[in-house]
């Protein structure tokens, strides 16, 4: 069972492009961390 799952997801900013084609899944018991690179998260 997954408890959350992100598939193909795109981000850009006018012509800049920060994520490109992010996909990943957490199970039951993992843990997952989003930190941004100034610190919150």
């Amino acid at each position: 069972m997954t408890v959350v799952e992100v598939k193909n997801i795109y981000k850009s900013y006018a012509d800049i492009l920060a994520i490109d084609d992010l996909t990943f899944s957490v199970e039951p018991g993992e843990i997952l961390g989003v930190i941004a690179p100034n610190g919150p998260g």
